[in-house]
């Protein structure tokens, strides 16, 4: 069994849901897998993918872990609560073939159908890893050899420059597999690299700080709510009604750089923590922050920047010799220390397709990214961005 906790999740997964559960618990919301890798066949995994589906959704909460969310200061009674009797549902997921390529498409409550994305990433990447690159001792032994060197790049950093970059570990929709994420990030923390984990399961077991905040499906969902070019600020404004300090860092590339701008008020800039980068060049996203801070009188050192898309260790050290001492920052890596063994990592990802049956869509600053399945609402989408 590839998942053996309810808790094997992304923090923002659970911050998210517990929004859901207080203000939309009505919502239906369908979601859709997609493998970005070109001549990677998935099909012939089907029924193990399945199998594995199956026992995921026998899955419950342990008194331990419901104590361990009742110790995170964000999550109320209400929510742990409603936790202790939280299960995936099987009739929500169906696993399918759709023009020759798995399909996988997750559809019902928004409260349960949300949840999968995460853990239906682990299971997909694990099958597929197991089964076309096995964990040999040659993999482990690349794996460790590539894991010593980027702890002593870190080192050697911070010993030359004089201070530390604060990273955070991200990588757990993409490890190798689950206990091979597990084995990377415990020795990272070990060893002083990381601040925190996105991986819930893994910072209760190991006593790791849970980071995470929200994701591109909380901001496009309220394109179902409201006109599009309101959505995005009617999120950010809903997300720190609810949250107030906590988890106030804002995600930027729902619907580019033009409209986040603009949605990023005085008022919501003074609100919020700072954003993440997840898409684009991020150096000038960085410098982008900077100006836009300055240009609403606020200091740019009180504001943190999460750098998230894609990074490794060379190009975050980058990034934070242009940035020290000019903004606060901080970086998420994911692939790049979870599934790091000299074969390439499965680039795949569940995205929200509809709320309430109205179609959403997220505009990422890269085209590959973006995603949507209704060509029409993307057109009027993309006419009402053009024209800000």
């Amino acid at each position: 069994m590839i998942i053996k906790s309810l808790l094997s999740q992304d923090l923002y997964k659970l911050s998210m849901l517990q929004v859901f559960f207080s203000q939309f618990p009505d919502a239906t919301a369908k979601y859709r897998f997609k493998c970005r890798n070109k001549n990677v066949d998935l099909l012939p995994f089907k029924k193990e993918i399945e199998d594995e589906l199956d026992q995921l959704c026998t899955l419950k909460l342990t008194t331990d872990e419901l104590d361990y969310l009742d110790g995170i200061r964000f999550f109320s009674p209400a929510f742990v609560n409603y936790m202790e009797d939280y299960t995936l549902k099987r009739r929500h997921i169906n696993v399918s073939e759709r023009d020759g390529k798995l399909d996988i498409v997750m559809e019902g409550s928004l409260t349960n159908v949300s949840m999968f994305e995460i853990v239906v990433l682990k299971i997909v990447q694990e099958v597929y890893m197991r089964n076309v690159h096995p964990l040999t001792d040659e993999l482990v032994k690349e794996g460790r050899k590539r894991l010593i060197e980027k702890i002593a790049s870190f080192k050697e950093f911070e010993k030359n420059e004089g201070y530390t970059p604060l990273v955070a570990e991200f990588g757990g929709r993409r490890g190798f597999s689950v206990d091979w994420h597990e084995f990377v990030t415990k020795n990272l923390n070990d060893n002083g690299i990381i601040i925190g984990t996105s991986d819930v399961d893994i910072a209760r077991k190991h006593n790791i700080k849970p980071i995470g905040s929200m994701a591109h499906e909380f901001i496009t969902m309220f394109q179902a709510f409201t006109h599009p070019m309101n959505s995005q600020k009617m999120a950010f404004e809903t997300w720190l009604d609810f949250y107030g300090n906590d988890l106030n860092v804002l995600l930027s590339d729902t619907l580019g750089d033009k409209l986040f701008l603009l949605d990023m008020t005085p008022d919501i800039a003074n609100r919020s923590g700072g954003a993440r980068h997840d898409s684009g060049c991020p150096f000038q996203f960085g410098e982008m922050m900077i100006a836009h801070y300055n240009a609403l009188n606020i200091d740019p050192t009180t504001k943190t920047l999460i750098f998230s898309d894609g990074l490794d260790f060379p190009k975050m050290f980058q990034l934070e010799k242009r940035f020290h001492g000019r903004i606060k920052t901080m970086y998420g890596i994911g692939t790049h220390l979870s599934n790091d063994m000299g074969i390439p990592a499965l680039q795949n990802v569940c995205k929200q397709i509809s709320v309430n049956n109205f179609p959403t869509c997220k505009m990422s600053n890269n085209p590959d990214k973006t995603m949507c399945e209704n060509l029409n609402y993307l057109s009027y989408l993309k006419n009402l961005l053009d024209n800000i």
